[in-house]
Order: C-alpha cells, then structure tokens, then sequence
C-alpha cells in the first residue's frame, strides 16, 4: 500500500520525467528546410513540354539548356538550318536567328 509521501514522490518523479522528455525532444537539432519534391518533377516537366512544342514545330534539337524562365536552343529547322532558338518554359518560340 502506498503511503500519501509515495504519492508525491510518484507524481513528482513522474512529472520529471515529462520535463526530461520535453527537454531532450527541444535539444534534438533541426535540420535544415529541404526544397519541396514537387518543384524538381515540375521543372522537368516543363522542360519536357518546351521540347515536345519545339519537336511539334519541326524542330531537330541539338542542345537545350535553362536561361531564366525558359531556354536557350540549338536547333536544326525544317528546312535544315542550324538556328539558335531563345524559347519560353511553355514552348513557345520567342527568337529566332541562324547559328553561326
């Protein structure tokens, strides 16, 4: 049978252990905020469709690379050309010029 100092002594020592509880869980470090998983698969998809746009245009491409919001390309047109195509993240062909 417990007496009424066990008592205490319990609900004391069981609130310590709370206290220890929560002071270990604030002491844990924290790791840096990662970057969200959807902005990689969103990126590559809209490289993806700038591609398809330019494939669908009759474009050949030789390179594609990121500038800003959309791309710098080297191409082949249609005709044979060898073009330099700067285009938006949508496909969409905002300059022309020959690649020299």
């Amino acid at each position: 049978m417990l007496t009424k100092t066990h008592k205490i002594g319990l609900a004391v020592g069981g609130g310590l252990a709370v206290v220890a509880l929560v002071a270990a869980a604030q002491a844990q470090p924290r790791l840096p905020a990662q970057p969200a998983p959807a902005q990689a698969p969103q990126a590559e998809a809209s490289f993806a469709r700038a591609a398809a746009a330019l494939e669908a245009a009759g474009y050949r491409i030789r390179e594609m690379d990121r500038d800003g919001g959309g791309f710098e390309v080297e191409a082949t047109a249609r005709d044979g050309r060898r073009v330099e195509l700067d285009v938006g993240p949508g496909g969409q062909v905002l300059r022309e010029h020959d690649d020299d």
